[in-house]
Order: structure tokens, then sequence, then C-alpha cells
């Protein structure tokens, strides 16, 4: 009895020793252990916006569509003004461009020269926001000038008040986005427009 004590003793010690040396070695580690996935090598493919083309419409369907657009973005950026300041500053961004396309499909007059002061102090704000480093939150007056100036061009720029400086053709000069025509676009293209017609 004695013998086989010792015996059984000692295979257990032989065993926990051999499993105790060969518990970390890789194959036992491939054999318990999951397996990480490996990456595809496939390329991921590359985003590229094209520019914005030509909308298609008469200026006054074209200016409505600005507007609300514009109402869109200043909307929420009141909504959402102190959050996150990158995104204010993208709303702020694209309320001013949609201003810009609707300035652009004005005739020249006063309303044209008001909203050009209104997007100048809009991006104004821009500026001073872009230089602000550290806690963002707008300052009470910021956010009252621009509750003041979306009532302002929600009441005066509405088609119905604008409908008699929107031209019935838009000029050749100007484009959707505010910026005169061609502006952006590839030179080479011009020619061949001009070959196939």
């Amino acid at each position: 009895m004695k013998r086989r004590l010792r015996t059984i003793i000692a295979f257990l010690v032989v065993g926990v020793f051999v499993f105790s040396a060969a518990g970390c070695s890789p194959r036992w580690k491939k054999k318990f252990v999951r397996a990480r996935s490996k990456k595809s090598s496939v390329p991921q493919p590359i985003l590229s916006f094209l520019p914005e083309q030509e909308a298609a419409g008469p200026p006054a369907v074209r200016y409505q569509e600005r507007f609300a657009y514009w109402k869109s973005w200043h909307g929420e950026l009141l909504n959402s003004l102190g959050e996150i300041r990158k995104r204010d500053i993208r709303y702020l961004d694209g309320a001013i461009g949609e201003l810009g396309s609707m300035s652009g499909l004005l005739n020249e007059g006063p309303e044209k020269q008001r909203l050009s002061r209104i997007i100048t102090e809009l991006a104004q704000l821009r500026d001073t926001w872009n230089k602000r480093d550290g806690y963002w939150m707008p300052l009470s007056k910021e956010r009252t000038r621009l509750q003041q100036l979306g009532r302002e061009i929600d009441k005066k720029y509405h088609y119905s008040k604008v409908k008699q400086s929107v031209p019935e053709a838009v000029p050749a000069a100007v484009s959707v986005g505010g910026k005169p025509a061609g502006a952006g676009e590839d030179p080479g293209l011009d020619a061949e427009k001009s070959t196939s017609e």
C-alpha cells in the first residue's frame, strides 16, 4: 500500500511538472485561445464628393429651396448651440452658404445689400467662434443676435416678400452656390463641351 501510494504521488508530481512546463507553449495556447480575426487586405474605397452641380428649375423654385435649406441649418444651429463647437460652426457655415446662394439669386437692390451685410455679420461671428479656445459656450448676446437675424431673414426674405427681386432667368455668371459659374471646374471640360456642340 505504501509503495502504491508512493508511485501515485510520483506520477502526480511528474504530471504536474509536465503540465506546468508545457502549459504555456504555443501549441497549447493555439488550442485553447481564440485566434484573432485577420484584417482583410482589401483596400478601402476613398470617397470623393463632386462639386455641386447646377440645379434645374427656374430661379424662383431654387430660391425657395435655398430658403428652406437655410431655415433648416439655422434651426439646427439654434437647437444645438453651445453643445459642440465644431458642429455649431458647421451649422453656421451651412446657413451662410445657403444665404450666399439666396443672395446670388436676387437682383441688385436693397434686399441683396442687406442680405450681404447679414452674411458678413455671420461670417464675423464664425471667425470669432473659431478663435475661441477652451470651454465652449457662445455668449448670450450672440445667441440673441442669431435669433434676431433668423427672425429678420424669415420675415423679410421669404419668397413672398422678395419675389419681385428674383429674376425670371438667373444670370449666366451665377451658380447655385453663389460662386461664379465655372469656378473649380476642369478647363478641359469646357473644350469638350464646345466640341460636342
